[in-house]
């Protein structure tokens, strides 16, 4: 029996809580493959990883309290903006114990920009809407926290978000934190009648408007309204769909085709991001930036120096694990060496910011592994992009791995008391 379980066996005996852990999964029981390399399935740290006893001090006081929140999010591409690997987390991480079920987060209506949407939420809308996303090279738009922005001069158009009835976990919400282009010179965005009564905090300077309302509901609805002559158009980051209760919230955001520089051209990013409160990023790029013949370790390392300094300027405090992708085909025809060039980078910011990582690479089996992953239905016939079942199953794997690193912390604690 793990640390992890012993530990919380522990806790519920000494509480007399009448539902234990065993009521779940076993936390580690995965899928089994013999070509994975489990042994290197860890999450990597500096040398000096005490910034990270925050993180799970904060997982106690909600395992033994029921107190506190904590915030994690997932920065990434395709795989983030299908909600995949990040849902399992999700999923993971909220389940692991009761009580963990903070909310739904961060959530952006791709469809209104004619691109995928997760499968875990649907979004209606009604008006003309244009769209802008960090990947467009030939167009200069200003953007914020979701890499993306939708724009209409409708004023009187409509946005409706309905979580599947389907998801495995019920999010309810009270409190919707909407982002926007910063400034004045916008339509109003109000809720829907039905949603009740509320407050409203509205921060046109960093673009973040903040209702809270007396009622708790899972499908969040809300129309444009001009209130002024000077206003003439609407441009939308995104929202948050939060609660007042304790727990984690895993808040996931992507865009196709996203490399690290994606990212760099977005304006408002590191503000509105300060407004997740952030604990805990998980930074999953590198297919993108390695997907040329041309690729320079230098200045993949250099990228990064600047996303992460762009991000702290506004989150001093937050935590970074950085991903390590997973082997994919130069341009779908042979294996890219550059991924591990990318993994020698991001050994070196692991020791500047005394920070952590995790290879997908090392643990799929290295350079040309996707061939194998594909024959095992965990790699899509593109051999760039991993199927639903790798990422869902490479989610389970990083899952394991930060228990484990939990279950370290709990042996040390329970030895030192």
């Amino acid at each position: 029996m793990n640390c992890f379980i012993k530990y919380i066996c522990s806790l519920l005996l000494l509480f007399g809580f009448t539902k234990n852990l065993f009521s779940q999964d076993y936390p580690y029981d995965i899928t089994k493959y013999n070509f994975i390399r489990y042994d290197f399935n860890k999450i990597k740290f500096s040398k000096d990883s005490s910034a990270y006893l925050k993180l799970y001090q904060k997982l106690d006081s909600l395992i033994l309290f029921g107190k506190g929140n904590l915030s994690v999010v997932q920065l990434g591409a395709s795989h983030t903006q299908a909600d995949i690997f990040s849902n399992q987390m999700r999923f993971r991480l909220q389940t692991m114990h009761p009580g963990l079920i903070g909310g739904r987060g961060f959530v952006f209506p791709y469809r209104m920009c004619k691109t995928n949407n997760p499968s875990n939420y649907s979004v209606e809308y009604s008006g003309f809407w244009t769209s802008c996303r960090n990947v467009e090279y030939k167009r200069s738009c200003d953007l914020g926290i979701s890499g993306v922005s939708a724009t209409t001069l409708s004023s009187d158009a409509c946005i409706r978000v309905i979580m599947n009835p389907k998801n495995p976990i019920k999010y309810d919400c009270n409190q919707v934190k909407i982002f926007v282009e910063p400034g004045l010179g916008q339509f109003d965005i109000l809720p829907e009648a039905y949603m009740g009564n509320y407050t409203v905090n509205k921060d046109y300077e960093n673009g973040v408007i903040e209702y809270k309302f007396d009622t708790y509901f899972s499908n969040v609805a809300f129309h444009l309204c001009k209130t002024d002559s000077i206003q003439n158009h609407f441009t939308f980051y995104g929202l948050s769909l939060e609660n007042d209760n304790s727990g984690i919230t895993y808040h996931s955001i992507g865009i196709n085709g996203a490399s690290i520089p994606s990212w760099l051209k977005c304006k408002y990013f590191s503000k509105q991001l300060s407004f997740l409160k952030p604990d805990w990023i998980i930074i999953y790029l590198g297919v993108n930036d390695a997907n040329t013949y041309s690729f320079k370790e230098d200045v993949y390392y250099n990228n990064y120096i600047e996303l992460i300094s762009e991000i702290k300027r506004c989150n001093p405090n937050v935590l970074f694990t950085f991903i390590v992708p997973n082997d994919f085909y130069l341009f779908r025809k042979r294996p890219n060496p550059a991924v591990e060039e990318e993994e020698v980078a991001i050994n070196k910011l692991v020791t500047r910011y005394n920070a952590s990582m995790y290879s997908i690479y090392d643990v799929m089996g290295g350079f040309g592994s996707s061939k194998i992953w594909l024959d095992h239905g965990l790699m899509s016939y593109d051999k760039v992009h991993m199927s639903v079942a790798g990422y869902t199953f490479s989610a389970n794997l990083f899952f394991n791995a930060f228990l484990r690193t939990y279950d370290n912390y709990l042996e040390k604690k329970i030895k030192n008391n």
